[in-house]
């Protein structure tokens, strides 16, 4: 018996953390957070509150129509401008002069607030070869031996977008067989 106050000792203690840690988690944790998921209900209004930071294919096509219109009969008309691009919400306020003050994003550091696509990291997500891509999309395992068979050169510097233009998918051949760098709009 004579440890029998240790151990009430250890189990008040015991209680009394888990008696502060519900006191500070009810005074922490929102009061609608998890009644239909693990989320905070009113997050789904916050957010319909917001305008959308991704803008549609269609929306950049009206002012891109020459790259819009390439885009669409091309056979990368499936992946949006944003894909590659990133969102376009800001893209359009930077360039139409509206305030982007209210906006705290990164790619407000960019000029007119758009990614600039490296031409090879984009290309890489979907067409490097990989278990769980479809066997029906085009896709290459290496891109040094890609380069290689198609007579080209590779080095540091080699981007896919020197052969092929990712609007189109297209490649242009020069007279000896070789592919021409398309000309990409800014």
């Amino acid at each position: 018996m004579r440890h029998a106050g240790h151990f009430l000792r250890l189990v008040a203690l015991v209680a009394v953390a888990v008696v502060g840690f519900l006191f500070v988690r009810s005074q922490v944790v929102p009061k609608d957070f998890g009644v239909t998921g693990h989320f905070r209900l009113s997050a789904i209004a916050d957010e319909g509150k917001r305008e959308a930071r991704h803008i549609g294919s269609d929306a950049c096509a009206e002012c891109h129509d020459d790259i819009g219109k390439s885009w669409k009969t091309g056979k990368h008309h499936t992946p949006q401008c944003e894909n590659c691009h990133g969102p376009g919400l800001m893209h359009t306020k930077v360039v139409a002069e509206e305030s982007t003050t209210a906006y705290p994003d990164k790619i407000l550091k960019l000029k007119n607030a758009i990614k600039r696509p490296t031409g090879i990291q984009e290309c890489k997500w979907c067409h490097l070869r990989t278990f769980e891509r479809p066997s029906t999309l085009k896709s290459i395992a290496n891109v040094e031996a890609h380069v290689s068979e198609h007579k080209g050169t590779f080095t540091k510097d080699t981007k896919c977008i020197d052969c092929h233009n990712p609007h189109t998918t297209l490649v242009t051949f020069d007279a000896k067989g070789l592919p021409v760098k398309p000309k990409i709009a800014p």
